[in-house]
């Protein structure tokens, strides 16, 4: 029986300490801001319910290469808590018959994550093509 409540309790300690950290990772690229590569995805993001936003930026950034280490895990983190809030938002549908405000706006925040993600993919690849393309060695 102790057994049982320890792990319950190491259980819902690890899902509150994964939502703080997936909400710190969205808050710290909530405040940078994207280039002119990627501007227009983040006004397209704002005006979306939030939705299919993730989904689109990730299959962008499936085609733009990755050239930095831990994107992709971190991408991966964002993807499981967007998950976790559709499945809660379609709950609150049944219950509700209405959109929570507040899931929407986590929902698009995981997409701006994702924005900013690929506005670095692109900034590090054109900086590494362009150091390629001035490297005269090769």
């Amino acid at each position: 029986m102790h057994e049982l409540l320890v792990l319950g309790l190491a259980s819902i300690l690890t899902a509150y300490l994964s939502i703080r950290y997936w909400r710190a990772m969205l808050w710290s690229a909530s405040q940078k801001r994207l280039s002119e590569a990627t501007k227009e995805l983040g006004t397209w993001i704002d005006c979306s319910s939030g939705e299919k936003s993730l989904a689109t930026v990730h299959a962008l950034l499936k085609v733009c290469p990755s050239l930095e280490r831990g994107g992709e895990r971190r991408l991966f983190a964002v993807c499981i808590y967007d998950r976790m809030l559709c499945f809660v938002e379609r709950f609150f549908r049944r219950i509700t018959r209405a959109e929570s405000p507040w899931i929407v706006a986590e929902r698009k925040a995981c997409a701006y994550f994702a924005a900013v993600l690929l506005d670095q993919r692109i900034n590090r690849t054109s900086q590494w093509y362009a150091g390629q393309a001035t490297d005269s060695s090769t």
